[in-house]
């Protein structure tokens, strides 16, 4: 029996019909959408043909897969997090020829592929992105200075070596925009990757200490890049190219890492976290990669004096942190026997030679740096050794001291935030970090280095309460 007032369905009316049941999917029915079933049809038609009409049948395929990457960003972000810091290991194990056979034999393909997932993901993230007229001035801005100073480096080295510098200014900055419009959940995935891309980094400095330069000469090793001394000292190199590439990932992951451990609400709890953080010390010692060690010294440095948010026991402890880590690096430098101050002397007196040179609107976009070293280059290569310098070089004293200005602008609103705002005390150790390593290395011309730190500044800025506006 019910009452009058029972409004529940059927309570008055008797039991509810049973509704009609969902068709059953046969066996046999693809469990796939047809679109998919017809891309599947067409990769093998496509891979079939190859042979007869003169491509390799492994170019289908793998065009598919970038085609696949450049749709989803978690693992689109991951590949290109893997070809930028373990070229050396791609090599080893073949896949760098595997992909350059099926492009013709240009062995630079795999490098490129990364370059193409990641304006592919760019595009994406701008096409759903909601511009305003901030965004669209600050676009403009930037797309005005590219192309003049893109012009200049044609008229003064030509196309491709510009090109090059382009690839070079412009991906660790179109990595950061696609970074920070990602979620937290999708971020902690690719902080999880990048401590997988660090121990694996470190089983391969390990391996490559065990196995000594003169074996990996002769396995194909090139002398002078992937096998460095610096005295007596060989200088590991791991799944990147050269040992300075190295010293600035493991530098970046590992002030990454403290400066979250420093943050009030941030500490990082996953286990793979931590063993990334050690092998990222390992790393960064065996690299003995100076500028990689100054990149953490002078980022845990800021983090700690610029954490002013929690009790005075939680600030003693964050400067006892900072202070134990930078000592660490000092020991662990000292006992390999990379204290030494000649390479520096030298980077004093190229910068001397280099800015007498120096005209008021530059050289152009790729004119020095790793631009010039290119297998494409067109001239002969000029190292500079600090980034200040070869924005000089390249867009002339004003823009180059319009960068600075503002990076101390940025710099000194981040450090005001930072009293309130845990999470902008870890982009303040982070830019600290990047500006000190930029005085002694091209810091920004490393875009594997540069990933890490994009990727631990997205995440700190997901960590707000109420995320402000990138452009501060």
């Amino acid at each position: 029996m019910t009452s009058e007032t029972d409004t529940r369905r059927g309570a008055a009316e008797g039991p509810e019909a049973p509704g009609p049941t969902p068709p059953r999917r046969s066996g046999l029915a693809p469990p796939y959408p047809r679109w998919l079933l017809a891309a599947g049809v067409v990769l093998l038609a496509a891979v079939a043909v190859g042979p007869f009409v003169g491509y390799s049948p492994l170019l289908p395929v793998f065009l598919a897969v970038l085609a696949l990457l450049a749709l989803r960003p978690v693992p689109g972000l991951g590949y290109v997090l893997v070809v930028l810091t373990a070229p050396l290991g791609l090599w080893f194990i073949g896949l760098e020829r595997l992909v350059g056979d099926a492009f013709g034999g240009r062995e630079y393909a795999l490098s490129i592929s990364g370059t193409l997932v990641v304006a592919a993901l760019f595009a994406l993230t701008a096409f759903l992105h909601r511009w305003t007229r901030r965004d669209v001035l600050a676009a403009g801005v930037a797309l005005a200075i590219l192309a003049v100073w893109s012009l200049i480096g044609i008229a003064h080295h030509g196309m491709a070596q510009t090109a090059v510098g382009v690839r070079l200014l412009v991906v660790p900055l179109l990595i950061l925009l696609v970074l920070v419009a990602l979620p937290l959940p999708r971020l902690s995935t690719l902080v999880t990757v990048l401590s997988w891309v660090l121990i694996a980094n470190a089983v391969a400095a390990l391996a490559e200490l065990a196995v000594g330069p003169a074996r990996l000469v002769q396995w194909g090793f090139e002398e002078g890049r992937a096998v460095r001394y610096i005295g007596d000292t060989f200088r590991v190199s791991g799944l990147t190219e050269f040992n300075a590439e190295l010293g600035l990932l493991a530098g970046a992951y590992l002030l990454g890492y403290v400066a979250l451990w420093l943050t009030r609400g941030a500490r990082p709890r996953r286990w793979s976290w931590h063993a990334g953080a050690a092998a990222a010390l390992l790393c960064l010692a065996l690299s003995t990669s100076r500028s990689g060690a100054l990149l953490v010294a002078a980022g845990v440095v800021a983090a700690a004096v610029s954490n002013r948010s929690g009790g005075a026991a939680a600030r003693r402890r964050a400067r006892l942190v900072g202070l134990g880590v930078v000592a660490a690096l000092i020991v662990a430098f000292g006992a390999l026997g990379a204290t030494g101050s000649h390479s520096m002397l030298d980077r004093f007196a190229n910068w001397g030679r280099l800015l007498d040179d120096v005209t008021l609107a530059g050289g152009g976009i790729g004119s020095v740096g790793a631009a010039t070293s290119s297998r494409i280059a067109s001239g002969q290569q000029v190292f500079v050794d600090n980034y200040y310098v070869s924005l000089a070089l390249q867009f002339g004293p004003v823009v180059a001291v319009a960068v600075v200005a503002a990076l101390g602008y940025a710099l000194f609103r981040l450090w005001r935030r930072a009293a309130t705002d845990p999470s902008a005390g870890l982009h303040f150790a982070i830019l600290t970090g990047l500006a000190a390593a930029s005085l002694v290395v091209e810091a920004w011309e490393y875009p594997g280095a540069m990933m890490c730190l994009a990727i631990f500044v997205a995440y700190a800025r997901r960590l707000r309460p109420a995320p402000t506006p990138f452009w501060w």
